[in-house]
């Protein structure tokens, strides 16, 4: 009987063993799913960081280019490195949003890292490269990212003419109309270099914000009775896209021109009382504002009574836009 009573306990351990077996296992895979979860809920944190700065990204960026441009239009004293000088600012201000968004969200690091600011191959936007590292207990998230800055219509203001003109009275705002208003700045700064004809852009005009043109393709602004469609042009006040013109990271630096692709707009004469086919500086402005300036023919598009609206186009300009040659 003895004998059979330690048999029957051995029996009755050796069953428990596959019970103790699986309380174990319950309670190691519950660990490891709390473990996943934690895991789940920090890599979230990590997405939601990476997410608030790519959207916040081109905020930061876009008001830091109108501010810059900004300043310009006040002193007329360009950047001597627009890439160099943008770059260090925007790390700065992106550090203050990482710290701040740090703090907020217990996120143990995050850590946006600027690699480039610079022209793109759309002269509108301005692109941004950045790297992101992220620390969320085990989880580390590290990535880099390209983002297009569109900088049209957004009320950025055009630098280069402020820049050019510093010596000559620098030329006015007029925020509500956006308007660049010359006053008799544009007339000394050409007369100044002798240029034929220059009292045409006495009290001229021409666009204050980057606004790119819809009017695609360009040769269409020829269309319409008297030429409707580069009149609204004029009068909506737009920029567009130009192989010869400056793109806007140079334009910060003042330059008319630049290997980039960039943009040009038109400066609009003031108005005329006589319509006689006279020839003067070509009114695209990176040709007004570059050293080596040539004529364009007086080209009307618009007449009310006595009163006639006239460009100065040269025939690449006229092909361009699809108007008549001279």
């Amino acid at each position: 009987m003895e004998q059979k009573g330690y048999v029957l306990g051995g029996m009755a351990f050796l069953l428990m063993i596959p019970a103790i077996l699986m309380i174990i296992t319950f309670a190691d895979m519950v660990k490891t799913g709390e473990e996943s979860v934690s895991a789940t809920l920090q890599s979230d944190s990590a997405f939601f960081a990476v997410n608030d700065i790519e959207k916040n990204a081109p905020i930061i960026t876009t008001d830091l280019i109108r501010e810059t441009a900004d300043n310009i239009t006040l002193t007329g004293i360009p950047l001597t490195n627009s890439r160099l000088t943008i770059k260090s600012t925007l790390q700065e201000k992106i550090d203050d949003f990482t710290l701040d968004y740090t703090g907020q969200t217990g996120i143990d690091e995050i850590k946006c890292t600027v690699l480039k600011v610079g022209s793109s191959p759309d002269p509108f936007k301005i692109e941004i490269n950045y790297n992101i590292y992220i620390k969320k207990g085990r989880i580390v998230h590290n990535e880099t990212i390209t983002q297009f800055i569109d900088i049209s219509n957004k009320h950025i203001p055009d630098p280069m003419p402020f820049i050019k003109l510093k010596d000559f009275g620098i030329p006015k705002r007029d925020n509500n109309a956006g308007l660049i208003i010359y006053d008799s700045s544009l007339f000394d700064f050409l007369n100044s270099r002798g240029l034929e004809n220059a009292v045409v852009y006495n009290n001229s005009t021409s666009p204050l914000f980057i606004n790119k043109c819809p009017y695609d393709p360009y040769i269409s602004h020829g269309n319409g009775d008297f030429s409707s469609i580069i009149k609204n042009c004029l009068y909506v006040k737009y920029f567009h896209e130009s192989s010869d013109g400056a793109c806007f990271m140079c334009k910060l630096e003042g330059k008319a021109t630049c290997p980039h692709y960039g943009m040009e707009t038109f400066i609009v004469p003031s108005v005329s009382h006589n319509s006689s086919q006279i020839k003067a500086p070509c009114s695209s402005d990176h040709v007004i504002f570059n050293e080596s300036t040539y004529p364009g023919t007086e080209f009307e598009y618009y007449r009310e009574g006595n009163d006639y609206y006239n460009l100065f186009l040269d025939d690449g300009h006229r092909q361009k836009y699809g108007l008549p040659k001279y």
